[in-house]
């Protein structure tokens, strides 16, 4: 019942259909790549995740990680299947041939990357992180980071962490008070390079034992910094030193792990930095920069867990609901009949189905603007980088926080049975949570919405959208549209009301993500007439954007009322009495 089973038919109908072979063919990294020859990869992804990763994921919660004398053991068996994806070349999928990557497209990284989170998404965690790592090195421009880093990392012998996290510094990044000076024992062999001393926590595989080595990127002050986030570094910091002095170990300690609520195969580490030596990523004072080329890339990579956890809750809940035996059917008075028979039973599976069907339609679109944004001649460069920007958050909130509602249908389908960690079905839902925290929460993700996204053009990215979805929607989601650029209209006339503009932002944030998925599902609909595709899948298709839009979109114009009047009441209350 637990099953997992890569959707292998949504990929192919969205990499042959809903985005298609045409517009595929004018991204280079797609060049070489047919049809067969893609699905051949997500078949082989789909495997792996089937056969090696999903038979690990609930005794990986059950196990969890150990920590031991500042050492991490990850769960039985981890060590080794990660030794088996790195011997597959998955570790380099959509990295550089250069690196020794198969710069493989993003748009075909997704789909894969979703059936392993949908697998295992603790395992999986630990990937994105090389991939972010690499793409920030290759951001800094620096060719000797970039050749000796960048090879180990995409092959999988080392792995990558992103420190940012501080016991005082969250996600206010400019209190952080790790520090940096500049290493007095010059030599040629480590350029100089820069000692770091500070405290880290909440990072995710910051310490473990299923690769050799792991190289650290930190942010931290130097000497002289400006005060706030204009005054942060980013740092690349081994876990051991190279060159010279292979082996030794670099004043890198893992202080303790988290006992969590979930992803408990994933070790989220406490590190602190002990005089290490590292090397400065980029010029001085600009590590936010190029940690947001990390951070980016994690947010459409969580935005995903979304899409893939809940993926997951809803085979395990189908499966459930056709076994299982419960009353009368609804119609024929047949007792007891399946819950799949029951009107209720089929309305939260239909919830579950439609919302995964949008969000993963909408992550792998956003994919597809990777590769356009990547290329530099692409005739849609700038419209696609303007739009990933303005949709990445958008997908990160809007995914998490509607698959955490999904996993939570999920448990209500299996009745008093889901609350049992017996059943399995819990455990998703504890995973899921802290997709809406890390990277971002969402009132993180909504206030880089409005205020960064939106309000720095006065909304011109965000009406070009708007134009573009009126321009393929059907008339619901049309009146959907307006509706939400006559509210964003209105708010954009209130700069002034900061207490408002606070206030509104995920009311915002999530209407739009409604829009957006009931966008693409209305032009999954259209892609879905070619004579190729299956008539029942297409029947289904149909059904499924109806459900959505009776069930789904709703919820945009609660969530503007909400906006209009966000800030009712807010600051009338007193919490001290």
């Amino acid at each position: 019942m637990l099953d997992y089973h890569a959707p292998r038919a949504d990929i192919a109908f969205i990499l042959q259909h809903h985005i298609g072979a045409d517009a595929l063919a004018q991204v280079d990294s797609c060049a070489a790549l047919d049809s067969s020859l893609m699905q051949a990869i997500v078949d082989e992804a789909g495997r792996f995740a089937e056969q090696v990763l999903a038979p690990l994921n609930a005794a990986g919660d059950i196990q969890g990680c150990q920590w031991q004398d500042g050492q991490v053991i990850t769960p039985e068996g981890w060590a080794d299947a990660y030794a088996h994806f790195r011997a597959a070349g998955w570790t380099g999928l959509c990295l550089p041939e250069a690196l020794g990557g198969q710069a493989l497209p993003k748009v075909l990284a997704m789909p894969v990357a979703e059936c392993w989170q949908s697998a295992n998404l603790a395992f999986s965690m630990i990937q994105p992180l090389t991939e972010g790592a690499v793409e920030a090195l290759l951001a800094s421009g620096d060719d000797n980071l970039i050749s000796r880093y960048g090879p180990l990392l995409v092959s999988g012998d080392w792995t990558a962490s992103m420190a940012l996290t501080e016991p005082g510094a969250g996600s206010d990044l400019g209190l952080l008070s790790t520090r940096a000076k500049p290493d007095a024992a010059v030599d040629t062999t480590d350029r100089g390079g820069y000692r770091l001393t500070g405290n880290k926590l909440f990072i995710t595989f910051g310490q473990h034992d299923m690769a050799e080595r792991i190289v650290h990127f930190v942010l931290a002050r130097l000497p002289g910094a400006p005060a706030g986030s204009q005054g942060i570094s980013l740092f690349a910091v081994p876990s051991i030193r190279m060159g010279h002095r292979d082996g030794a170990p670099n004043g890198v300690y893992c202080t303790g792990i988290e006992h969590k609520m979930g992803l408990h195969g994933s070790p989220t580490c406490s590190l602190t930095f002990d005089n290490a030596w590292g090397e400065l990523v980029g010029p001085a004072h600009q590590g936010l920069r190029i940690m947001f080329v990390m951070m980016n890339e994690a947010r459409l990579s969580v935005g995903l867990q979304g899409t893939a956890v809940a993926e997951r809750a809803y085979q395990a809940a189908l499966g459930w609901a056709q076994e299982r035996r419960q009353g009368k059917h609804p119609l024929t008075g047949e007792s007891p009949t399946a819950l799949i028979h029951h009107p209720d039973i089929r309305r939260l599976l239909l919830r579950m189905r439609s919302q995964i069907m949008a969000s993963r339609l909408l992550g792998y679109y956003l994919g597809f603007r990777v590769d356009q944004a990547r290329q530099t001649q692409h005739p849609d460069q700038v419209i696609a980088h303007d739009e990933l920007e303005l949709l990445t958050p958008v997908y990160k909130a809007w995914s998490t926080e509607y698959a955490n509602r999904l996993a939570g249908d999920a448990i209500q389908v299996f009745g008093g049975m889901g609350y049992i960690e017996e059943t399995g079905v819990a455990q998703f839902y504890r995973d899921l949570k802290v997709s809406t925290i890390y990277e971002g929460t969402t009132g993180v993700q909504a206030q880089d919405f409005l205020w960064r996204k939106i309000s720095k053009d006065q909304g011109a990215v965000w009406y070009r959208w708007l134009d573009q979805v009126i321009q393929d929607g059907s008339a619901p989601v049309v009146a959907a549209a307006q509706a939400l650029r006559d509210s964003t209209e209105r708010l954009l006339s209130t700069l002034t009301d900061l207490q408002l503009w606070h206030a509104a932002s995920v009311a915002l944030l999530e209407a739009t993500g409604v829009l957006a998925g009931a966008w693409q599902l209305n032009r999954a609909v259209v892609a879905a007439d070619a004579p190729e595709v299956d008539p029942a899948y297409r029947s289904n298709l149909i059904a499924l954007n109806a459900f959505y839009q009776a069930h789904w979109l709703p919820e945009l114009h609660l969530n503007l009322a909400r906006v209009q009047h966000a800030n009712v009441g807010l600051m009338d209350y007193d919490f001290q009495q």
